[in-house]
């Protein structure tokens, strides 16, 4: 009698039953692709609890984190902008 990590005898089809690999496979697949979404949610509460203490030092010392954060959205922008428009209507 097998378990479902057993690699025991085929089924029907002639196929190995499924093991642990398969689940890693998969566990795999799913963070590679929650990686950069994950990591770009916590560099903003990151950057939120930054500019959070920099205020409690100082309200100036706060525009550091706003204007880095102004930068990259408007960088972000320009990017998508030229990445999606036809060069014919680019600037």
């Amino acid at each position: 009698m097998g378990f479902y990590y057993d690699k025991g005898p085929s089924d029907n089809d002639g196929d190995p039953k499924p093991g642990c690999l398969d689940v890693f496979v998969i566990t795999r697949v799913v963070l590679g692709l929650l990686f950069w979404p994950m990591a770009g949610i916590m560099g903003v509460v990151i950057g939120f609890g930054i500019a959070l203490y920099l205020f409690t030092l100082h309200p100036a010392l706060a525009l550091i984190p706003v204007a880095i954060g102004v930068a990259v959205i408007y960088a972000l922008a320009r990017w998508d902008q030229r990445r999606s428009t036809p060069e014919e209507f680019r600037d």
